[in-house]
């Protein structure tokens, strides 16, 4: 295994992998440094919450706690990953505690605007390895402009189940008084997104052979899989440019309005009320002009958006959201319930006829990564069924 890098600048300072299929390659990956920590968020009874029809606010308050954190640097020079009701952070040592009150603060904003339970907590990367984990991490490139992290050794999801340990009660974030937070860049100005298809299917599929390689090999032998029954990125991608259309009314712009308000103060919400319908009414006009600055060109920035979706990742096991058929999911379903049967994988999945979209953005040139995830429960949903099927092998 290679030396670690260097620490602060480690994520940063890594190679892209161009093709997400190398990320089933253990070479690829370089540990984490020891003096780094993984930060966790999960909403409690997002199940609950989902059958009450409040998936969007669960999504909203996971990606506002990836965006306070990611504020606290200006950049995204911070490994994570977004699991639609949490989110997985690695931070570097210099903002610990920066981290812990940003954490902190969203907690606070989710139980206040949403009476959302937040569960938060900030692990040691030393203590993961000294219980027999690894967080190591790569970078892998979807497109010319946009990168994400991508994880394996399972200590992010030992990082997840130190939230719910009461042995682990030390690294939670509970804090008597909460800061404000700065949820700046957070946007969700986008309706939900009708699947070019039949329906939008997030997928999660994890390898549980005792041997790395037969599970490196059952990864490329899945994506290999999708490849077949759903065609190629382009076909199968669940955000088209033709199907992105801006929101004008209170059901989609509340949370956004909401979080960044949050307060603020009685006049900065009414204010901000006003504010993000003027900016929609004018991003409206700048795209259908196709008007260019010195900042972007509008023109072409849901091209952007598109290419700078989430829409597949890595973290000890594969996350991605489908446009496609029922027959397509049914051809999926039908390639891995045997797998499973034989025990070497688990899986969950969820289809729903939209994706939601949340955007985290520093800038509207590059400098933007857009969340997405199927309605109605999307990746909550299939890793509730991947933990259902966990138990049922006995491994949970």
């Amino acid at each position: 295994m290679p030396a670690p890098l260097a620490t602060d600048t480690f994520y940063s300072s890594l190679p892209a992998v161009d093709r997400f299929a190398d990320l089933s390659d253990d070479s690829v990956y370089q540990p984490l440094p020891d003096d780094w920590s993984v930060a966790v968020t999960d909403v409690k009874d997002s199940t609950g919450l989902i059958r009450r029809g409040r998936y969007k606010q669960v999504n909203l308050v996971g990606a506002s706690a990836i965006m306070a954190v990611l504020n606290l640097k200006k950049d995204f020079s911070v490994p994570f990953i977004f699991g639609g009701d949490g989110a997985s952070l690695c931070i570097p040592a210099s903002i610990l505690e920066e981290t812990r009150q940003a954490l902190a603060a969203t907690r606070a904003m989710a139980a206040d605007l949403y009476g959302i339970e937040l569960r938060t907590g900030i692990i040691p990367v030393s203590y993961i390895r000294a219980q027999g984990r690894d967080v190591l991490v790569a970078k892998s490139r979807l497109s010319s402009s946009f990168t994400q992290a991508a994880f394996t050794g399972g200590g992010l999801q030992y990082a997840e189940e130190c939230l719910k340990d009461p042995a682990a009660a030390r690294f939670r974030v509970e804090p008597e008084v909460a800061p404000n937070g700065d949820f700046t860049g957070l946007e969700c100005r986008w309706q939900n997104i009708p699947s070019a298809h039949e329906e939008i299917v997030s997928l999660i599929v994890q390898a549980v052979g005792k041997d790395q390689q037969e599970r490196n090999d059952l990864y490329r032998s899945v994506l290999a899989a999708i490849g077949r029954i759903y065609g190629d990125d382009t076909e199968c991608h669940p955000v088209r440019e033709e199907k992105l259309t801006m929101a004008l009314s209170e059901r989609f712009l509340a949370g956004e309005s909401d979080i960044r308000s949050y307060a603020k103060g009685r006049w900065a919400r009414v204010q901000y009320w006003f504010g993000i319908r003027w900016s929609v009414l004018l991003g409206k006009m700048l795209m259908a002009t196709g008007y260019k600055t010195k900042f972007t060109e509008w023109g072409t920035y849901k091209q952007r958006l598109v290419r700078n979706t989430d829409f597949k990742k890595f973290d000890d096991k594969i996350r991605q959201v489908l446009s496609g058929s029922r027959r397509q999911r049914e051809q999926l379903e039908a390639f891995l319930a045997p797998l499973h049967a034989e025990r070497k994988l688990v899986y969950g999945l969820h289809a729903a006829p939209h994706a939601l979209i949340t955007c985290l953005l520093f800038n509207y040139s590059d400098a933007h990564v857009h969340l997405v995830d199927a309605d109605d429960g999307g990746y909550a949903i299939a890793a509730l069924r991947v933990k259902e099927q966990m138990r049922s092998f006995g491994m949970q």
